[in-house]
């Protein structure tokens, strides 16, 4: 039993509000497109208000994700890893509105990579954190920017970033590969088809990305299964990459919503992984772990 409580995960493009009773139970949920790149004047009260006004005030407000960025509304300084729940509840950055709400912030984190200089992520270590109790030690977080996170103990230990969601977006809507696509579902057989092609050559990519403008232009692929094929290209690149400083004997926990997890669980399983897919509500456990040990909840 903790205390009840507003959970707020607000990233990049999207922004979601969850109000939590004492069990731990989702009693009310919302999440609008409002991420903080499209915030304009810094209005990130006046954003909040709009969509939870009707949630109570007296409710404390713990939050993760982009939010906390220089982009976003409080910027909070990274925690250093290595770093668990308690280190984290250590960082948190606390702030009152003018409505009279306390949002208790939760930090990111920073890794000295040894191969990047420097690696970052905000919101994903409320996910792992909430995911603790599966035994996992592998942790994927797909998304705008796919976080590889390794846990020791009951720390985050190392990650490392791959952009393949902002990476597809740029492909498909701003160059040349896009030119011959159409919407449409995703085609697995073509997906898949471009998970292989990226597993077997990753270090190949630029000459295979035009795979997907030729592909097309000799009909091999219609235009409808053209993204398909493009977004498991990407993710077979990522997985190849990623694995190759992991190893294959490790157990993953893929940590995302469904749609977009069971993409990575079946590029990963392409790939002879053993690997699960984790809760899409992680980060709401995590949050409430963190605020516990901060003494907030």
């Amino acid at each position: 039993m903790t205390a009840p409580f507003i959970a707020l995960d607000w990233g990049t493009t999207s922004f979601r509000a969850y109000q939590m009773n004492a069990k731990g139970e989702i009693i009310d949920q919302l999440s609008a497109p409002v991420g903080i790149m499209v915030i304009k004047d810094g209005k990130f009260e006046e954003t909040l208000e709009s969509h939870i006004g009707g949630w109570s005030k007296s409710l404390p407000i713990i939050a993760s994700g982009m939010i906390t960025s220089r982009q976003g509304w409080v910027e909070c300084p990274y925690a250093q890893c290595p770093a668990g729940a308690s280190d984290l509840a250590k960082s948190i950055t606390r702030h009152t509105t003018s409505s009279g709400r306390a949002v208790h912030f939760i930090t990111g984190l920073h890794y000295a990579s040894p191969t990047i200089g420097h690696d970052v992520i905000r919101g994903e270590e409320t996910q792992v954190i909430g995911s603790l109790e599966t035994g996992a030690t592998q942790f994927i977080t797909p998304g705008t920017h796919s976080k590889w996170i390794s846990v020791e103990g009951s720390k985050v230990l190392d990650f490392a970033t791959y952009m393949t969601g902002e990476t597809y977006a740029l492909y498909r809507n701003h160059s040349i590969l896009g030119r011959l696509m159409k919407d449409g579902p995703q085609d697995d057989a073509a997906f898949t088809r471009g998970v292989a092609q990226g597993i077997q050559s990753p270090a190949d990519m630029l000459h295979q990305l035009f795979s997907v403008r030729t592909l097309g232009l000799f009909n091999e692929l219609p235009p409808d299964k053209l993204a398909s094929y493009l977004s498991g290209l990407l993710i077979g690149f990522e997985v190849a990459s990623a694995i190759d400083g992991h190893g294959r004997s490790e157990k993953y926990l893929v940590l995302a919503s469904p749609g977009l997890g069971a993409n990575y669980v079946k590029a990963l399983k392409l790939a002879g992984l053993e690997v699960a897919l984790g809760s899409p509500l992680s980060a709401i456990a995590g949050q409430r772990i963190i605020a516990h040990e901060a003494g907030i909840l």
